[in-house]
């Protein structure tokens, strides 16, 4: 017995290290791998095979360590079918193990939990738990959570509390629920320098989510700026000055630009601000800005153009795209020409001569996407779409380029046009293209085209049957595409009201243990790229699928030669396969979400519309968001280079990951 309660303390001790290694008496002691443990892979198991009822046994269990697994599991699949085993954890003798279950409630995401968080003896818990508690009601809570979450007294002294409630009514805000007494908490924390910057920088997120007028609090987001220290604070009270619609707000925007030391975040956020004043008063900042060594800023005044340009400047963005550097910057200014002009054929005959002379794949896709502001291109689009020996890229963005002119404002009048001229019906050629999309498309065109059949009803009275849609279901491969199954359903049931098999697609590939089981608690992966390489620590104890599973493909070469597709504020994205699963092997990764922070160069697997992790899709977060936590699979963090992924832009390449010798 004392053998087996000296084993349970060493393994509590493995798992609550986040740090890959511990200081006691000058000794470091290095944290190992724990799936040498029988039952915690028998609990990833039953997860993979979404086996709840058999995970839920373990929350009995003698030690906590199972318990906590257990947790965790039930909580990355959401479901909402075991809230009262879940919420008896909430009085467990381990305190952390009542945080992960409070975690877990919120996950969720359902309001049939705000009863068992109110109802969790809340005044006595320890303040880890009541933040926890807190953020769950954030997610999942009715009004009548959002009166509890105002009435809290959280001391501004205790910044787990004030963290847990500013982080709730984020959660709040982004749902639609906010308030003046949620709105002033969110000021209140963020302009009290005594408090820690960041809980701070999580209040002044509210103010980027929530999308109203915050005239009243300029003073307030003007002096929060100024005090703040970390960039992450920053930039989100730029967005927040972004909705105060007044001079004062307007001048610490410009102030911003204007400084030649700001971080290219604050810009970019900035620029975004920038789109609730008005144009003309802007537009010369745009126009410098549009001068910026930095791509990101570039592209980002450029994007402001295209949302917000005028009719008179039409010609002025086009000569503007001949003189700018970046590819990306470039194709925005030449799409924003083509949106405003009224003389649309010069314009879109560039475009289509750019596409053909571009080398650059993702430039090629821009350019594509520009014609949609030119419904008459609509054929040049279709011929990209079925040219067999076009890339997948390509054909998918003529696809979603189709069908945002299909949703233009001005598809109606030139539909008419057109029927009056040629006297055929385009509202016709649109819906049988999007049928043909459905019967020879890959698995993501197919989706694109399904969704926007089962958007648009009318779109159905073209069609005499679903037999297409049957037929692109049955072709399906499963699991690997799975999303595109579930948005054919959708369709067929639109069409005609009839339904097709439901695919239930939780029972994913079983972990490979023998492998699991090599890798090395603080494995690291090193990514080279052209601008430098990035050092990341992977953490096989906090998601072991996603790390073995991502360290297979590293092995196997497969991001070589990748590509980074995306680049947000928030983060750097790659898509290793247009697939949300491995296109060769058809894996299903299951989920493994737990309530670790998302912070600046946390490497994550994105999630797919199922619920489960994308096999080959990652990103690393550029800044810290509170709104990311418990969505994504954590499979490491960035220890060395985060100046090197900064400097990313979209196209940049891999060249290749290795594991750290």
């Amino acid at each position: 017995m004392k053998v087996l309660i000296l084993y349970a303390l060493v393994m509590s001790m493995l798992l609550c290290s986040c740090d890959g290694c511990k200081e006691e008496d000058n000794t470091t002691v290095r944290v190992e791998n724990v799936y040498n443990d029988a039952t915690l892979c028998k609990i990833c198991d039953l997860r993979c095979a979404s086996n709840t009822a058999e995970i839920v046994k373990y929350f009995n269990a003698e030690y906590p360590q199972y318990r906590k697994a257990a947790v965790e599991a039930v909580g990355s699949m959401r479901d909402s079918m075991f809230l009262v085993p879940l919420a008896s954890l909430l009085s467990d003798s381990d305190l952390d193990l009542r945080e992960r279950a409070a975690f877990a409630i919120g996950q969720t995401m359902h309001t049939s939990a705000e009863r068992y968080l109110l109802e969790a003896n809340f005044d006595s818990q320890p303040d880890n738990v009541k933040a926890a508690i807190l953020v769950a009601l954030g997610k999942c809570g009715t009004q009548k959570a959002l009166d509890f979450v105002q009435n809290f007294e959280a001391p501004h002294t205790n910044v787990t509390l004030v963290s847990g409630k500013a982080a709730s009514i984020c959660w709040f805000a982004k749902r639609g629920m906010r308030s003046v007494a949620t709105s002033q908490y969110a000021i209140a924390v963020m302009c009290d320098t005594l408090i820690h910057e960041k809980a701070r920088a999580i209040a002044a997120e509210y103010f980027g989510v929530c999308n109203t007028d915050f005239s009243l609090y300029t003073d307030e987001f003007v002096a929060a700026y100024k005090h703040a220290k970390l960039i992450h604070n920053k930039i989100n009270i730029v967005l927040a000055l972004g909705k105060c619609h007044n001079e004062r707000g307007f001048s610490l925007i410009k102030a911003i630009v204007k400084n030649p030391d700001s971080d290219y975040r604050e810009v970019m956020n900035a620029i975004a601000a920038f789109e609730n004043y008005p144009y003309e008063e802007c537009k010369p900042y745009i126009l410098t800005l549009l001068k910026s060594d930095e791509e990101k800023i570039t592209s980002r005044a450029a994007l402001y153009i295209y949302n917000r340009g005028v009719a008179a400047d039409a010609n002025e963005y086009l000569d503007l795209s001949r003189t700018v550097a970046g590819w990306q910057t470039r194709t925005t200014l030449t799409a924003a020409a083509l949106k405003y002009s009224t003389n649309k054929s010069k314009i879109s005959q560039r475009i289509k001569s750019g596409f053909d002379a571009a080398q650059n794949i993702y430039e090629k896709a821009a350019l594509l996407r520009a014609l949609e502001s030119d419904i008459s291109n609509y054929g040049f689009v279709e011929g990209r779409i079925n040219a067999n020996d076009e890339d997948e890229l390509i054909r998918l963005e003529g696809v979603k380029t189709l069908v945002s002119m299909y949703e233009s404002v001005g598809f109606a009048d030139y539909a008419r046009e057109y029927l009056a001229s040629k006297h055929e019906d385009l509202y016709e050629e649109f819906a049988m293209e999007f049928k043909k999309v459905v019967l020879n498309g890959t698995p993501q065109m197919i989706a694109v085209a399904a969704d926007a059949i089962a958007r648009h009803p009318e779109i159905a009275k073209s069609y005499m049957n679903t037999h297409f849609i049957r037929q692109a279901a049955s072709n399906c491969v499963l699991p690997r595409d799975a999303d595109t199954y579930k948005t054919l359903e959708k369709a067929v049931k639109v069409v005609l009201g009839e339904e097709i098999d439901p695919y239930d697609p939780y029972e994913s590939a079983m972990p490979d243990w023998d492998y699991i089981r090599t890798i090395k608690a603080d494995e690291e992966i090193v990514i080279s790229t052209k601008k430098g390489d990035i050092t990341v620590k992977t953490d096989v104890n906090n998601a072991p699928v996603a790390v073995s599973n991502f360290l297979k493909l590293v092995d196997e070469f497969y991001f070589d030669k990748s590509q980074f597709n995306n680049i947000t504020l928030l983060s750097v994205e790659n898509r290793g396969s247009f697939s949300t699963f491995d296109v060769n092997k058809t894996v299903m990764i299951p989920s493994e979400f737990t309530d670790r922070e998302f912070e600046e160069g946390t490497l994550a697997l994105n999630s797919s519309a199922l619920n489960n992790s994308c096999a080959t899709q990652w990103f690393i977060m550029l800044a810290p968001d509170v709104l990311s936590d418990g969505g994504s699979s954590v499979i490491g963090i960035v220890t060395d280079g985060m100046d090197v992924v900064h400097s990313l832009n979209t196209g940049d390449e891999v060249i290749t990951i290795k594991r750290k010798k």
